[in-house]
């Protein structure tokens, strides 16, 4: 086995290696340039070689055209260097075999090494040139000195051989033979500090880190998860890649697969990179970080995009307490390497290109904090390091105000599960827990209540898909289609109690004969001391439990003769860890939307025995002194929202509208938001209902459930409902055709369905019921083949036709439309034939825009014609958007002359990027011919005219294999602006 790095064994191979890299070479290089004396030192090879005669005696024009060829880096030093002096022994040896002047031919056998030939003797320097450099070599003190007498023999005889063979002076031979000798004893009489192992192996020492780290995740399992870790003896250890699911993330407004999550990183950094990923409780932030760690370990070739960009990859607990300074956390993660250099680790890390995982900021605590704050403050002035932050969104605005403007940052949302891929993701970790727990169910009636169920908002977090795909094996019969988040945690919760009895009962078999009700009346006792010291460590910001926290619920356990043990085993993780004292055992809840569970089941178990009290006024008994930002417990009292109802009965006025009002000021973005999390209880919309002044308009931007059971039970009213959110694909809108029976639709906005048409045969029952009623005054969508009318009242339409939609079906429709304003059609494909097209676009009040996507070449003369056929007769375009298309330069021109020559007139006309030499040509022709203006489809839509709905002015081409999908702006006069 190899010595370690920065031994003596390893000091001595460095030394030898150094004296290679520069008075070996030196002398080598020497002797070459006595060998050439027709080169000039600032003549590169090849002009050196293009300039020998053919009759010139050296090997090079005799040996094979593959024998001549140099390697890149070869070529590179030949090309900086043409006197080829930084050149290595081996790139200097196959210069002097071919140009040298009077050597062996190049497969004599006096090249071979051990001879007393020149040429023997430059092959032994540069055989041990080759046995020192290219392996983990190391060399005890005897090797050491064997091998220096060697190669100062060696280097003596060579220049004493060239001296005769090229009629080298005495006073020459003389003077590079002490320079020889000099160099050789200045190398070898050193000793080597850190400083110089890390200038000399600078390689190896990457590599023992690398091998380190590797054996860090391995030993600490750090890839593997365990998806029931909210569960005792869950039983289940599976590698991430077998139920890791992509995700939606959000960066300046588009919308990518979490897969290219490393896109935003700089390729070319001046600054080093900070990503901050924000995302919701069990949106999978912690899961993304251990996938990234996975793939990385496996050479960083899988599914996440430019991970092979890294040597190395740590990962930082923001819950571990342990960890307090750079210093303990280098020590912890690489202790032998760390062992050596110390001190030096920075330099070693900064010099790499490194990725730096920090997960969970908002579970910081005062020892993870003084952890970041040094890791923030080490990196700032290297750009090879990026660092990944992970938290959810409250803790972000503080953290911004700390991070040095060294940092480049790029801000992410982690949006969750993709609607279309929740089910898949479900049934996987079905297929996984029935294999695991050998357990049979038959889902088939469950795949209709799944299918309702991925459609609701809260589904897209993936620990809320994990609670649901464990449900539907442990007690499929109590899945239903309401299912909240409350409901979910509330579930697996019963299921801990249950394992909590069982363990007690097994452990103490005498307690079976005190009855049922009273182990269970035990048992909540203990677990009320257990929420209380949950939402205590809350408030201390505290996911790892400290000694006094503990000390409460043991207490509680020794007083009821329950065994504590079994009580932390049940409701927390043991993680053991390695301190300067020994090891340590510290208790942590699996996840932190758990605690926040257990928080409000102590709020609300308060609230049922001191009928008198008030959830502020609980808050504030665990608070103490301490004074509290409303915002940190909106987990908490959502969770309360929907337990208020199961535990008590009837729930008094004053705590439903307590817990709206707490809401709200806690930042809870959404009515929709709070009627779900209350299970859509009629007291709570009740009371919403009541804070809901009269002639409002209510708008319906995400949580359509909630906002449907809300408009059923209130007053008449106008409804906006404004879809602009793309996570989740096309949203089931079922739920609201009989919530507005009684209400005004005003505006409709299916921003999904514009951007991203998709052909159906199968009617939408919402958008059938949405058409038939002559009240809609906007509506932003797309034309389906069955939609066989529009509502006459609309004054703004916004529409587009979906691959293999037949245009000619909504043109006759459309002229129905008499009181429109602005319209907005967007075609992604030309018609097969156009001659069935015998109606155009409906003249407006205002203006009509049409666009054209995904042209071809060959489909010019039948754009032309297609626009010419739409064009509206008396005003023609206000704008015509040619978009997703790359034409030729003689295409473009084409285009253009097709419209001037069939009499299409625009305002405007836009097209993607066009060669800049063609610009000024198309600009005269859309001015003169067309009547126009031509811009490229990049600007900012929202400052021309009233405005047009549009993607991002960045990253705006949808990646369908990838997922990416961009945002909306959208401007209609100056009364609303959706974003």
């Amino acid at each position: 086995m190899a010595a370690a790095v920065g031994s003596r064994e390893r000091s001595n191979a460095l030394k030898m290696n150094e004296a290679l890299k520069t008075t070996a070479r030196d002398t080598f290089w020497e002797i070459f340039r006595w060998a050439t004396p027709d080169k000039d030192l600032g003549e590169t090879i090849n002009v050196f070689k293009n300039r020998l005669d053919i009759n010139s005696p050296v090997n090079y024009h005799d040996v094979a055209a593959n024998t001549r060829k140099f390697d890149p880096q070869q070529k590179e030093t030949m090309s900086s260097d043409p006197s080829c002096r930084t050149g290595d022994i081996t790139l200097l040896h196959k210069l002097f075999k071919l140009f040298a002047l009077n050597v062996a031919k190049f497969n004599d056998p006096n090249w071979k090494e051990g001879g007393t030939h020149l040429e023997s003797l430059l092959t032994s320097i540069k055989m041990i040139r080759n046995k020192v450099a290219h392996e983990e070599y190391t060399m005890s003190d005897a090797e050491f000195n064997e091998m220096a007498k060697e190669l100062r023999k060696l280097l003596t005889d060579a220049l004493k051989e060239a001296k005769v063979r090229y009629n080298i002076s005495d006073v020459e031979l003389q003077k590079k033979t002490n320079e020889m000798e000099d160099g050789l004893l200045k190398v070898f009489n050193q000793v080597l500090g850190k400083e110089e192992l890390l200038r000399y192996d600078h390689q190896a020492i990457m590599k023992d880190l690398v091998k380190e780290a590797k054996v860090h995740i391995d030993k600490t399992a750090s890839v593997i998860i365990d998806p029931l870790h909210f569960l005792p003896d869950s039983g289940i250890r599976v590698k991430v890649p077998e139920l890791f699911s992509k995700m939606q993330i959000k960066q300046k407004d588009i919308i990518k697969n979490s897969n290219k999550i490393l896109s935003v990183v700089n390729p070319n950094p001046s600054h080093p990179q900070l990503l901050l990923i924000e995302g919701e409780a069990g949106s999978g932030k912690s899961t993304l970080l251990t996938m990234i760690t996975h793939e990385w370990l496996e050479g960083g070739h899988g599914q996440i995009k430019g991970l092979d960009k890294y040597s190395l990859v740590l990962r930082v607990q923001c819950r571990d307490s342990h960890l307090n300074s750079l210093t303990n956390f280098l020590n912890n993660a690489l202790p032998n390497v760390y062992c050596h250099y110390k001190d030096l680790m920075l330099p070693i890390m900064k010099d790499c290109r490194i990725l730096l995982l920090i997960d969970g900021l908002d579970e910081a605590n005062t020892e993870s904090r003084n952890l970041v704050n040094e890791i923030l403050s080490a990196f700032k002035d290297a750009p090879n390091i990026t660092l990944m932050f992970t938290s959810r969104p409250g803790p972000i605005t503080d953290f911004m105000r700390i991070i040095p403007t060294e940092y480049e940052i790029n801000e992410i949302n982690l949006l969750g599960i993709d609607k279309q891929d929740r089910k898949k993701f479900i049934f996987n970790y079905i297929d996984v827990f029935k294999h695991i727990k050998d357990k049979t169910v038959d889902l088939s009636k469950l795949q209709q209540t799944i299918e309702t169920i991925c459609a609701q908002d809260h589904f897209k977090m993936p620990l809320n898909l994990v609670f649901l795909a464990w449900q539907c094996i442990h007690d499929p019969s109590s899945v239903t289609a309401s299912d909240s988040q409350t409901q979910l945690y509330f579930w697996a919760h019963n299921l801990n109690v249950q394992k909590l009895k069982e363990r007690l009962l097994n452990k103490k078999p005498e307690l079976a004969d005190i009855g049922e009700m009273e182990l269970t009346r035990l048992v909540e006792k203990c677990l009320e001391a257990l929420y209380q010291s949950m939402l205590q460590a809350l408030i201390n910001n505290q996911v790892v439990f400290t000694e006094h926290e503990l000390l409460q619920i043991t207490s509680t356990c020794a007083t009821l003769h329950i065994s504590s043990q079994e009580v932390l085993s049940v409701f927390f993780t043991k993680k053991t860890i390695r301190t300067p004292l020994g090891d340590q055992h510290q208790y942590s809840v699996p996840h932190k939307g758990l605690q926040e569970y257990y928080g409000a089941l102590h709020v609300v178990n308060q609230l049922r025995l001191h009928p008198d009290t008030t959830i502020n006024k609980e808050i504030i008994r665990a608070l103490g002194s301490r004074s509290f930002v409303l915002k940190d417990f909106q987990y908490i009292l959502l969770h309360l929202a929907g337990l208020l109802h199961h535990h008590i009965s009837p729930v008094p006025i004053q705590l439903h509208e307590e817990v709206v009002q707490l809401l709200h000021e806690a930042g809870v973005d959404g009515l929709g938001k709070i009627v779900e999390a209350a299970e859509c209880n009629t007291g709570v919309i009740n009371v919403i209902n009541q804070r809901i002044p009269p002639d409002s308009t209510m708008y319906v931007r995400n949580h359509v459930m909630g906002h449907a059971a809300l408009l059923s039970h209130m007053e008449p009213t106008n409804v906006v409902i404004n879809l602009s959110e793309y996570i989740g694909g096309m949203i089931d809108l079922t739920p609201m055709i009989g919530a507005l029976t009684r209400h005004n639709v005003a505006t409709v906005e299916l921003h999904f369905n514009f951007w991203y048409p998709q052909q159906t045969t199968k009617p939408d029952s919402f958008q059938q019921e949405l058409m038939s009623r002559d009240e809609l005054t906007c509506f932003v969508g797309q034309w389906h083949g069955w939609m066989y009318r529009l509502p006459l009242t609309l004054q703004e339409l916004y529409l587009s036709l979906a691959k293999g939609e037949p245009i000619r079906t909504l043109l006759p429709v459309l002229q129905s439309l008499t009181q429109l304003k602005w319209l907005h059609v967007v075609c992604m494909e030309l018609p097969d034939t156009l001659e069935d097209i015998t109606t155009s676009l409906p003249d407006t009040e205002i203006w009509v825009i049409f666009r054209l996507s995904g042209l071809a070449e060959e489909e010019i003369d039948r754009a032309c014609q297609l626009v010419a056929k739409l064009q509206p007769k008396s005003k023609g375009y206000y704008v015509l958007r040619i978009t997703e298309t790359k034409l030729s330069k003689e295409g473009w021109e084409r285009l253009l002359e097709g419209f001037v020559r069939l009499g299409v007139s625009v305002t405007v006309l836009t097209v993607p990027e066009v060669p800049d030499t063609e610009g000024p040509k198309l600009e005269t022709l859309c001015r003169k011919g067309l009547g126009g203006y031509l811009m490229r489809d990049n600007i900012n839509w929202m400052n021309i005219g009233h405005g047009i709905i549009r993607k991002p002015d960045k990253e705006e081409e949808e990646d369908e294999e990838n997922g990416e999908r961009g945002a909306v702006l959208c401007c209609r006069s100056s009364r609303c602006v959706i974003q």
